[in-house]
């Protein structure tokens, strides 16, 4: 019974001590975030490494715009997709049409006008009407 107990305790002063760290800074303290920038991922390994590299520079270019206007920012930086190497060449067609018709939307104006320009995700086509 004893050892239970010592790890019992040893787990409740461990969670205490934690709880301890975590309090909130003060406002001229430097938070982790601060110090340690967000690293990008090397673009070499990715599908396309010309795109990839263009949205790194399209988010150190729009690092200091307001959160309501920076997805409209990159998105404006951003050369379209190559959707000839997409898994599914007509539905990235399809979505970057959307994107060119919904540009000057922002926020839920700008999701509800992609699913409404959008077919989802392994819909198949409409069928032609039948005369």
């Amino acid at each position: 019974m004893k050892p239970r107990l010592h790890l019992l305790l040893g787990g409740l002063a461990a969670a205490l001590i934690s709880l301890g760290s975590s309090a909130q800074a003060g406002p001229g303290a430097a938070t982790p975030q601060a110090a340690n920038p967000p690293v990008l991922a090397p673009c070499g390994k990715a599908r396309d490494p010309a795109r990839c590299e263009a949205l790194q520079k399209a988010k150190e270019a729009c690092k200091d715009t307001p959160a309501a206007n920076k997805r409209k920012c990159i998105m404006d930086a951003m050369p379209p997709m190559d959707c000839s190497k997409a898994r599914n060449p007509e539905r990235c067609a399809a979505v970057e049409q959307a994107k060119l018709t919904c540009k000057d939307k922002v926020g839920p104006e700008y999701r509800q006008c992609l699913r409404e320009h959008t077919a989802k995700r392994g819909a198949k086509a409409p069928a032609a009407p039948k005369n």
